[in-house]
């Protein structure tokens, strides 16, 4: 099979496991971890680019399902930048050397930590994008330091599943 083709079905698939989670759950203790995981699985297994496309569609597809409220529409944005940083930087590490994958992990996960978090708290008012005051202040809590454990413990499962995989011989 095409590896463009075999990654797209994978990388379908791996989207179609994060948005279940998320129409299913309503909990971000859960989903956000997953979500993080899929899209950090996504980068391994089938390339960055793959991991940003995920990264990108499942806010999108989160806010078209009804899932995010739809009030924080304008923040969607964000959430696909805040992605997207995670998955650079692991798919740039990821590789390399015997650490690779956890240095990937951490300084992804910071920087989409920080991202989010100064989107929420500056960039939403500077900005002007019309999210009510309430929600802004919900926001900056949620975009903030739960944003980094979430990436930090999808990462891990990720990685987990990565060496499981590995040492079943199904990926390299």
């Amino acid at each position: 099979m095409n590896s463009q083709i075999r990654n797209l079905v994978r990388s379908s698939l791996l989207l179609a496991i994060a948005v279940i989670f998320q129409m299913t759950l309503k909990h971000t203790v859960v989903v956000g971890p997953v979500v993080n995981a899929v899209l950090l699985l996504t980068t391994f297994i089938c390339g960055t680019v793959w991991g940003i496309y995920v990264g990108l569609l499942t806010p999108l597809l989160a806010f078209a399902t009804g899932t995010l409220n739809a009030a924080l529409g304008p923040f969607v944005p964000f959430i696909m930048i805040g992605n997207a940083i995670l998955v650079f930087f692991f798919g740039i590490f990821k590789g390399k050397e015997k650490f690779g994958k956890y240095l990937g992990l951490v300084i992804g996960s910071l920087l989409k930590y920080l991202f989010l978090y100064v989107s929420a708290t500056k960039l939403v008012s500077l900005f002007k994008l019309g999210i009510p005051a309430k929600l802004v202040k919900q926001l900056a809590i949620i975009m903030g330091i739960p944003q980094f454990y979430h990436a930090l413990i999808g990462g891990a499962f990720a990685i987990l599943i990565i060496e499981l995989l590995k040492k079943r011989k199904q990926i390299e």
